[in-house]
């Protein structure tokens, strides 16, 4: 299409229905209506793609190029919001012992092995001298053990603590000392 004085030359071929109307269609909205100049423009345009000369398709390459790294980058960000647990941490969750289902800190594992040991259930000044927690920490972990039903609460005069489901009373307590 280069060309200075251009010679036309009048061919007859088919086209589908369909390419006929994209045809029109196209033609009406960039070309004024001209049939003859969106075809010859569209021949152009395809000559050049094909011979690698064209603009438009190294264009093309580069916008598709960019969404690509546009949908890395999103999903590179969505990937950092997970939270990572490492090899250390899996290994400290996953050597927790599992008491009735419930996992079991180290210290929670401590209270519910001196209850088990007990005769009877244990008044909180006990527990805290057969560990080696201190009140902020045996207070917290003894709660949680209560409120999932592990350890209960005996209130016969005096708060002692016990596993759930032992009968062990605070007589026989009384009754060794």
């Amino acid at each position: 299409m280069t060309d200075e004085d251009p010679t036309f030359i009048r061919r007859k071929f088919t086209i589908t229905e369909v390419l006929d109307l994209t045809l029109q269609q196209m033609a009406a909205r960039h070309y004024q209506g001209n049939v003859s100049l969106c075809l010859r423009a569209a021949i152009e345009s395809h000559r050049q793609i094909l011979e690698g000369e064209g603009q438009f398709a190294l264009q093309q390459v580069q916008r598709k190029l960019e969404n690509v790294e546009h949908t890395v980058q999103e999903m590179q960000s969505k990937l950092d919001e997970i939270p990572v647990e490492t090899a250390e941490e899996k290994q400290n969750v996953d050597s927790q012992p599992i008491l009735c289902g419930i996992q079991l800190t180290d210290e929670m594992s401590s209270i519910v092995e001196i209850l088990e040991n007990a005769h009877c259930p244990l008044r909180l000044g006990d527990i805290l001298e057969q560990t080696e927690l201190t009140p902020a920490h045996l207070q917290p972990n003894l709660s949680r053990l209560v409120d999932r039903g592990l350890v209960v609460i005996t209130r016969d005069g005096r708060q002692r603590f016990g596993l759930a489901g032992r009968s062990n009373s605070s007589r026989n307590r009384e009754g060794e000392r």
